[in-house]
């Protein structure tokens, strides 16, 4: 029987009434994501100091779009101790049981879980950062369990509708981050051009070494900055001997025990 929690070394992620349980893919993404104000990151040097001055102790606001277990938003909340987040689930079960992780882990006081679907969220706030481990099998079989199927398709969020309504949401230096099956690259692509936005990070993630990329973690913000190229690489997650790569283990050491 699977075990129906899973330990981090400052929280634990209770996952017994999720449709999605705890899996790589979201480790990955939260552990892969820039947890700091862009601006800082990419602007001259000069401009970088002040920024950083600025910025020291000012709120960073995520959105974690289909939160499932609270995974992505707490991961979020451990790497920036300024972030402040609101995390949102169409399905009710699973907003329950994230609310129940988060109170119970060093971070309640900075998550806000919300019951909603995404295309039907408006705010007034401006996100810095939008993060998604979307719905994506399009074309592949249904299960009987409409909660599993709502969690894994992509028939109420399309990746085009959820990048767009994102983008109308996010800050002047925000941006949103993904993981997708290296199937959709060339719809993100797509996407990026026809709106004319901008990739920040791209890493192409190979399960065993040897093998070709299965998924892709990607960073994409409406504008560019000052001497920043898109920067693109590969994470190998495992040997040929099936033991965590070098790179796995350093991306994920602040989490897994």
């Amino acid at each position: 029987m699977p075990n129906s929690y899973f330990q981090f070394k400052q929280f634990t992620v209770w996952h017994d009434q999720c449709a999605m349980k705890v899996g790589t893919d979201g480790v990955l993404l939260g552990a892969w994501i820039t947890v700091d104000p862009i601006g800082v990151i990419y602007a001259n040097r000069h401009t970088a100091l002040r920024n950083a001055d600025n910025n020291n102790n000012r709120v960073f606001s995520v959105l974690d779009v289909g939160t499932g277990t609270g995974l992505i938003a707490m991961m979020t909340a451990q790497r920036n101790p300024n972030a402040e987040i609101d995390a949102i689930d169409i399905d009710e079960e699973a907003c329950k049981q994230a609310t129940e992780n988060i109170e119970r882990s060093p971070f309640k006081g900075r998550i806000r879980v919300l019951h909603l679907s995404f295309p039907d969220y408006t705010t007034e706030k401006k996100y810095d950062l939008i993060i998604s481990n979307p719905p994506y099998f399009s074309d592949s079989m249904k299960s009987p369990d409409k909660k599993r199927n709502a969690a894994r398709h992509n028939d109420s969020l399309p990746l085009k509708l959820l990048i767009e309504h994102a983008m109308t949401m996010l800050s002047d230096d925000g941006k949103i981050a993904l993981i997708l099956p290296i199937t959709y690259s060339d719809e993100v692509d797509f996407i990026v051009a026809t709106h004319r936005l901008y990739i920040i990070r791209r890493t192409e993630v190979v399960s065993v070494e040897g093998l070709k990329p299965k998924r892709f973690l990607i960073e994409i913000s409406g504008k560019t900055f000052s001497g920043h190229t898109s920067a693109r690489d590969i994470l190998t997650l495992a040997t040929r001997e099936y033991k965590r790569t070098e790179a796995y283990n350093r991306l994920t050491k602040d989490f897994y025990l």
